[in-house]
């Protein structure tokens, strides 16, 4: 039985879609490596499938046409018919490109990945515009003049499939066996703290202190640095607060979410992991067989900030971080020690420190606790994060004058929200009690911070709130799609923020807003230590005095993540 032409066109059209989706996933991970002969091999495989099966598809539907309708009149005449479907695929996958440069808003890939990813979907625009020339003309063409703009299609395919690998990238982390570290005189002479909030928005600090109940944020939005945090565009918190701790993208730390996949796309050892939820993988790139692989915590595949203090000779504490180990620095107290009531000495490192946690456990007094009555069973919950946050603070107060760098999370407000069913990015108004148990728990947090800029004037305080209480969540459906489309969400409403607090910070009346990723650079610099060139973070200089930033010039490291880490003094 001979091969129509019609059904040609047909799984021409599953192919070209199959052909820009293969590539497209190589685009939204750019730490695979690829090769031409490996993009042609999955181009292959993509295009024989999505081909075979859109385009029996299709004839299916045409036979089924003409068994209920029959044939069109056409007195005979050659009738073209199939080529469209071409053009549809070709613009399909185009619109496909563009929702995951502007709709999706890929942020977290690396500047040079969303360049290309641009630039991609431009080639794709243009060539589906070509193919609707080459249809508007194939319509009223004979029989062989339309086999010939066919073939005239195909080309252009085949020549915008090339420059689509043309316009690929590596982004693969350079392996470093020996790196020097040039830390300065200032390193260890300059400590500082690191205060990690959960859940706390930048509107609901203005909204707050414009009330008057915070009088440290207000102090630090008037006279002191306090900027807008850019929202993190990923659904995964573990991501977050992985690209927090390490001042990299996921494409470099590899914390995407809870799982990874690897497949018979990507070699042993590698993974795909930065995939959107409802496009990506669970659409059209789960090729059998498939392998689920955990992503590593907290930090992935990157060192976190106290790390990079210790491989430079400064001890550092971290207490209560989320999803952390009891490993990586010289004192760790996990967020699972705090979560747990019977308070596993597992959890903290080393584990003699167990013993004097028992004696800096804080409760609130009677007279805080009762501004949490009328919440019900919520209120041993709040009464519980409350308590850990203070006894955290107790940790950090006993660490921050040994050690030159103290990181401290508190958990408690966000615990406090889930009890009394907080979800929503507006503040609930203060007459009413879930109103009063944020503004209550908020003032707690705002006398734990000026308690500890007071009593520390010589560290270099920085707090930071990386998200607000809605993660910002990807449309999974088309009418989620169109609704975000015409209704949009407020983007600042989950933004988060960070003060910096210290001698040498100065005011700015209109400081550009943070990345999630500016915190590890900001913190190095603070410190006197080297930043990480391989980091996707920068330093938020105008924070500081000139007179800071003339005194504490900038210094680079090639890689904190080398095999060994060479410290040399300057001048020594």
């Amino acid at each position: 039985m001979p091969i129509r032409w019609a059904y040609i066109k047909r799984v021409l059209a599953g192919a070209i879609f199959g052909l820009y989706i293969a590539n497209l996933l190589y685009f939204l991970n750019p730490q695979i490596d690829i090769t031409p002969g490996r993009l042609a091999t999955v181009t292959v495989i993509y295009g024989l499938i999505c081909g075979l099966l859109f385009g029996s598809a299709l004839w299916g539907l045409r036979a089924l046409r003409v068994r209920l309708l029959g044939k069109p009149e056409t007195d005979g005449a050659f009738r073209p018919h199939g080529f469209g479907f071409v053009v549809l695929a070709a613009f399909f996958a185009a619109a496909i490109y563009w929702m995951h440069l502007e709709v999706f808003r890929n942020n977290y890939l690396p500047i040079g990945a969303i360049r290309v990813l641009s630039k991609a979907t431009n080639l794709i625009t243009a060539t589906s515009f070509v193919l609707l020339l080459i249809w508007l003309a194939e319509r009223n063409a004979d029989r062989k003049t339309s086999r010939i703009l066919v073939v005239i299609g195909v080309v252009v395919i085949a020549i915008s499939s090339f420059f689509l690998y043309q316009r690929r990238d590596s982004y693969r982390t350079e392996e470093h066996a020996v790196v020097v570290a040039d830390i300065g005189t200032v390193a260890g002479q300059r400590p500082v703290i690191v205060v990690a909030i959960r859940n706390l928005p930048y509107d609901w600090i203005l909204t707050l202190a414009g009330e008057g109940s915070l009088p440290f944020f207000e102090q630090a939005r008037t006279h002191g640095y306090l900027t807008r945090l850019e929202p993190f565009p990923t659904i995964s918190p573990k991501s977050l607060w992985a690209s927090v701790a390490t001042g990299k993208l996921p494409f470099r730390h590899g914390v995407t979410g809870r799982l990874g996949y690897q497949t018979p796309l990507n070699r042993a050892g590698e993974r795909f992991l930065i995939i959107p939820a409802g496009v990506g993988f669970k659409a059209w790139g789960l090729i059998p067989p498939v392998s689920r692989v955990s992503t590593p915590l907290p930090s992935g595949l990157a060192l976190p900030l106290w790390t990079l203090f210790e491989r430079l000779g400064l001890h550092a504490a971290v207490i209560g971080w989320p999803w952390s180990e009891p490993s990586g620095a010289a004192r760790v107290v996990t967020d699972r020690y705090f979560e747990n009531p019977a308070h596993n000495p597992a959890d903290v490192a080393p584990p003699q420190f167990a013993a004097e946690i028992a004696k800096l456990e804080t409760a609130p007094p009677e007279s805080e606790t009762q501004r949490f009555n009328g919440t019900g069973n919520a209120r041993q919950r709040i009464v519980n994060g409350l308590t850990a946050d203070l006894t955290s603070m107790a940790i950090v107060r006993s660490s921050a004058p040994v050690f030159p760098l103290t990181v401290c999370t508190l958990g408690g407000f966000e615990q406090a929200q889930r009890a009394i069913h907080i979800f929503s990015n507006d503040p609930p108004a203060r007459s009413t009690v879930k109103g009063l148990v944020l503004r209550a728990y908020a003032e707690q947090i705002d006398r734990m911070l000026a308690s500890l800029a007071r009593d520390y004037p010589n560290h270099m305080i920085v707090v930071v709130s990386p998200s607000g209480p809605v993660p910002p969540q990807l449309p999974a459906t088309p009418y989620a799609l169109l609704h975000d489309f015409v209704d949009p969400a407020d983007p600042s409403a989950d933004d988060g923020f960070v003060l910096i607090h210290g001698n040498g910070v100065v005011h700015n009346e209109k400081p550009r807003s943070a990345l999630a990723v500016d915190i590890v650079p900001t913190v190095l610099y603070l410190a006197g230590l080297p930043v990480g060139r391989d980091m996707d973070g920068s330093v938020l200089s105008e924070a500081f005095s000139e007179d800071l930033l003339r005194s504490n010039p900038l210094s680079l490291v090639q890689t904190y993540e080398a095999q060994r880490l060479v410290v040399r003094r300057s001048g020594g």
